[in-house]
């Protein structure tokens, strides 16, 4: 029996047809990776967590260390497998950044907004932060010690 070779692969992923950033023939090409969101319960904002899968997608460099966006007590909390040690780093700030976007244009007026570290010693550290209309950064500070 003959074998053929030139078959195209058939998955059951879909194909990819308007990813951000992508251009030309790569982006018809492009199959969609699996959620970055792996903690999907029953504290998960889904609708938080559907706004960040179609907008930014698992592979971009931020989103992939998510874990689960919750709103609680008003509050974002975006939970990351970045250790405590990643605070005011650029994926935390992308993320916090990304999380006061989608909380405006749900119309929220005083958004506030924490990325939390992988849960370690101290629970899920706090690595960036937007904690109200005061608030211009999503740096962290800290208090100055004597």
């Amino acid at each position: 029996m003959p074998v053929v070779t030139d078959m195209p692969v058939v998955t059951d992923m879909p194909v990819v047809t308007d990813a951000p950033g992508a251009t030309g023939a790569a982006s018809q090409a492009s199959v969609a990776e699996p959620s970055a969101i792996k903690a999907e319960g029953q504290h998960t904002d889904k609708k938080a967590a559907e706004h960040f899968r179609t907008r930014w997608g698992s592979g971009d460099p931020a989103v992939k260390h998510l874990k689960d966006i919750r709103t609680v007590g008003g509050y974002l909390r975006i939970y990351t497998d970045l250790p405590e040690e990643a605070d005011n780093s650029k994926k935390a700030l992308t993320l916090c950044e990304r999380g006061l976007d989608y909380l405006r244009e749900q119309g929220v007026t005083d958004p506030v907004v924490f990325v939390q570290a992988e849960f370690g010693e101290n629970g899920n550290p706090i690595l960036a932060n937007i904690l109200g209309p005061a608030d211009t950064t999503c740096r962290v500070t800290h208090p100055d010690t004597d």
